[in-house]
């Protein structure tokens, strides 16, 4: 995916730009708050959320154990001295049980609670958290945009909002409203456009350029 255009229900567009070097993510770029990819080897280790003057608004790290799975995820905004941690432990179930720890953008020592994600063929199915609420999610059978990016399925997997490592999520319901979403798909089986609606208004559309 090279590009996309989303317009919201007040008819508000905003072009988004994605580049790469071969099958890895470099930024994500819509003029409003850019994203910035670091790898180490394959692995997503560092994301820079900056504004278009070049101003970090937030820093995602990541570290991994032994087997490339994510064991720790910090979040750190320095211009509002605001950071949480995230560590993330594997069952043998296919569930992923999470503690949250919130502090300023230095350290995150302060307990705030736990959560736990099930993961169905590598999609986030249902994520519980006593600090953030209940979703769960359903998914198509087509071919997420982002795929094939190296390392990206194994951050996404972790955020509990149904993006989607391999599939499109077309439903998402939860204590707040309740979503889903249509799509168009080009011969490939990958989405041309995609409709988001909050309980049965649209709240955006999105089309998609490859």
């Amino acid at each position: 995916m090279k590009k996309t255009i989303s317009t919201d229900s007040d008819g508000e567009k905003v072009t988004t730009i994605y580049k790469y070097n071969g099958n890895k993510i470099v930024s994500i770029v819509d003029g409003d708050l850019d994203l910035y990819y670091t790898y180490t080897g394959n692995l997503i280790t560092k994301i820079e959320y900056k504004y278009p003057g070049g101003t970090l608004a937030q820093l995602e790290t990541f570290e991994y154990d032994s087997e490339n799975k994510v064991i720790s995820r910090t979040m750190s905004e320095p211009l509002e001295e605001l950071g949480r941690k995230d560590f993330f432990t594997y069952s043998a179930d296919g569930t992923i049980l999470v503690s949250n720890y919130i502090g300023d953008h230095k350290t995150q020592t302060m307990y705030n609670g736990k959560g736990k994600l099930t993961l169905v063929n590598g999609e986030v199915v249902k994520y519980e958290s006593d600090y953030a609420g209940n979703l769960t999610f359903k998914y198509d059978d087509k071919n997420n945009p982002m795929k094939n990016i190296l390392g990206y399925g194994k951050i996404t997997s972790l955020d509990g909002t149904g993006d989607g490592t391999s599939h499109n999520v077309v439903s998402e319901e939860g204590d707040g409203p309740n979503y889903t979403y249509a799509y168009e798909y080009n011969s490939k089986g990958y989405p041309t456009k995609s409709i988001e609606k909050a309980d049965g208004e649209t709240e955006e559309t999105i089309e998609l350029f490859y």
